[in-house]
């Protein structure tokens, strides 16, 4: 989730989030399809809003007891979602906002340095905002559409997350998010695989659970960056055995991450469905109260064409759509059609 560092955009997205849910008629015998907000996404939403509000009034002392707190209890939400990770997602600048709010993003860190000039969460949150204002100037596009002015403003601001990190790299307490901004840098600079490995096994024997350290090194492998085809699978199959680990939900957790990029991953990748459906059948036992991991978990059997799964699923949804992993109700009932047709 990404918010806008102004407090009325965070009032229009409350507006938003409280809009009322559609019910749409759907097969004979079935519910109908009605748009339901997760419990669990709710809460997020709310701790977002409050390290926003903290961010954009510069309250520097209350945003580093708060990132202390949750790093010293290693807290995640009942979706296995990690608290300081979603610290410093509230944080982030919306991709789409103007350049002058980039630069109020970049005062407010400014500000925070100055006052709190050793401060491991100040400079892991400038070098984040940083990497993320490379991509800005690159763009999302494959290399031969970033204009060479991309290119140049994405070197330098990347070559300033770096000196961030660098700067902090004794700093105490150490944070996870520290490797996680780094590993990003890592890919935009084209870090050689040797080097890439060993800051992801250096990230994993600080935080065997961080998962999005495994995101990260997939995106990594993905053939449109540094990685070649079925490489990406294959270096997440190694991860399923790690000691004090989380056994194959990193194996799911991964695979729904980079479903994004693809149209069916399992028909496109070498990606394994059963590992994936085990993975998801651990985190229904970790976060049961998590609609979301459900929703997405009926998706990928959907695209895995397992429709005996995908029919139990759907029994245990009971017609609730979240839109965040089906986009609108339309998706849903094309799914359950195809799964109930049989």
């Amino acid at each position: 989730m990404l918010f806008s560092a102004v407090a009325f955009c965070l009032i229009a997205l409350e507006g938003c989030h409280r809009s009322q849910p559609q019910v749409v008629a759907d097969l004979p015998g079935l519910p109908p399809v009605q748009e339901t907000k997760d419990k669990i996404t709710t809460e997020i939403w709310h701790f977002l809003l409050k390290a926003r509000s903290l961010y954009n009034a510069s309250k520097f002392d209350e945003l580093e007891a708060l990132a202390d707190q949750l790093r010293n209890e290693r807290s995640r939400f009942g979706n296995g979602s990690w608290k300081i990770y979603q610290f410093y997602e509230a944080l982030r600048c919306r991709k789409d906002e103007p350049e002058s709010m980039w630069q109020l993003h970049a005062r407010i860190h400014e500000n925070w340095d100055a006052a709190k000039p050793r401060s491991i969460t100040g400079h892991v949150a400038h070098a984040d905002f940083f990497t993320d204002y490379a991509w800005h100037a690159r763009g999302s596009g494959f290399a031969n559409t970033v204009t060479k002015e991309g290119w140049r403003l994405f070197s330098e601001r990347l070559a300033k997350a770096q000196q961030f990190l660098d700067e902090s790299v004794d700093f105490e307490p150490r944070c996870p998010m520290w490797w996680l901004v780094r590993m990003t840098l890592a890919r935009g600079q084209s870090w050689n695989w040797d080097d890439y490995q060993r800051l992801f096994q250096e990230a994993k024997a600080f935080e065997p659970g961080f998962w999005s350290y495994d995101v990260a090194k997939a995106t990594y492998l993905l053939p449109r960056w540094h990685g070649q085809s079925g490489e990406w699978e294959y270096a997440l199959t190694l991860e399923d055995n790690r000691p004090n680990g989380l056994g194959l939900e990193t194996y799911a957790r991964v695979v729904y991450a980079l479903n994004t990029y693809y149209k069916n991953i399992f028909r496109e990748t070498h990606a394994s469905w059963p590992q994936a459906r085990g993975g998801f059948e651990l985190m229904r036992q970790r976060y049961p109260e998590s609609l979301e991991i459900l929703s997405g978990y009926c998706r990928l059997a959907c695209l895995a064409e397992d429709r005996v799964l995908a029919r139990k699923l759907f029994d245990d949804l009971g017609g609730r759509m979240i839109a965040n992993v089906w986009g609108n109700q339309k998706n849903v009932q094309n799914y359950r059609r195809w799964a109930y047709s049989r």
